[in-house]
């Protein structure tokens, strides 16, 4: 076995140390440690971080207190908690719609009445997501962290104008989602609300443990484990571990801690991708896949392998055009 020590070689007056690297472990011969230092943009306006808090100038208040100054506090943002989330190895593993606590009252208070909950008849339009990711650890194992994020409508709807609240509306669950999947990864990682300047600059570092390829018992149940996959290509399987990926685009995802400013969200540049309205007729692609091997899951029609991927990728399983559009109203119900 080989010791390792995170702090000692990468010490905190350098880097940034996130997740439990504050520890020495063995590692063992079936397991190598990957280390990964990631920097992020420290320039506001170029996705990594903006200005949570900005800076103040020494003064004393009226009771004669002396407050010092402050500098510019920086928070990272979603694209920047992606980042250090590939980083760190971190995977989605499941992610949930769960009953808001408005809709928990009302049942509450249904139960207690002996009267039928009639969901669907009142205007609420509350929303909570439940995320849950695996994060690799230095110790070996994996760590499962979940975090819930609520969208109470009438708290975050007030001084909004009509156009931000019409476009806000109609994409809540997903930003809901994207909210909770923020919050797990903070959790995870230990990272900080706010950072300054200077521990911006400072590459942020993540380490865990990885199956050693060099181990010959590895490697071979390793390859073993690659062609039982190869088995599945044509087939569907319901992936158990998902990689880190909301429904909402990059640029319309900017993080914020205080105050969930929802402004970057709505600003009216959210679209859906759309797969082609017509399906390939079967051929024979350049490297000899053949497109006749490709059908939609739903209802078993064949469809082009460009389809194919595009469903696979957005809805993690093979539709033709229709039945994805029948999935997507259905995801939005």
């Amino acid at each position: 076995m080989n010791e390792l020590s995170i702090s000692k070689k990468y010490p905190a007056e350098k880097y940034n140390l996130l997740g439990n690297t504050e520890v020495m472990v063995e590692v063992p011969d079936i397991k190598s440690p990957v280390v990964q230092a990631v920097r992020l943009d420290p320039t506001p306006g170029k996705g990594d971080v903006y200005i949570q808090q900005r800076a103040k100038e020494a003064y004393t208040d009226k009771n004669g207190v002396f407050h010092p100054a402050t500098p510019n506090l920086y928070a990272i943002t979603k694209n920047g908690l992606k980042k250090l989330a590939d980083g760190a190895g971190i995977k989605m593993i499941s992610s949930e719609h769960v009953i808001p606590t408005t809709c928990q009252k009302c049942v509450a208070v249904n139960q207690s009445c002996n009267k039928v909950v009639q969901c669907g008849n009142c205007q609420n339009r509350d929303v909570a997501y439940r995320v849950t990711i695996s994060v690799p650890q230095l110790a070996g194992d994996v760590l499962t962290v979940e975090d819930t994020h609520e969208i109470i409508v009438e708290n975050v709807v007030p001084g909004m104008s009509a156009n931000q609240k019409a476009e806000f509306m109609k994409h809540m669950p997903q930003i809901c989602e994207a909210k909770a999947l923020n919050g797990a990864i903070r959790t995870a990682l230990h990272i900080k609300g706010t950072y300054t300047l200077e521990e911006l600059n400072k590459p942020f570092v993540v380490a865990y443990l990885v199956p050693n390829l060099n181990h010959e018992k590895v490697k071979e149940a390793a390859i073993n484990s690659m062609f039982e996959s190869s088995k599945k290509l044509f087939g569907y399987t319901p992936p158990s571990i998902q990689q880190i990926e909301t429904k909402v685009p990059e640029k319309d995802c900017i993080e914020a801690t205080g105050g969930e400013n929802y402004d970057e969200y709505i600003d009216g540049s959210y679209k859906e991708d759309v797969a082609e309205e017509t399906d390939r007729e079967d051929s024979s692609s350049d490297d000899g896949i053949r497109e006749q091997d490709f059908y939609c899951d739903k209802c078993g029609v064949r469809i082009g392998q460009n389809v194919w991927n595009y469903s696979m990728d957005k809805f993690e399983r093979p539709l033709c055009y229709k039945c994805q559009k029948i999935v997507k109203g259905e995801r939005k119900r």
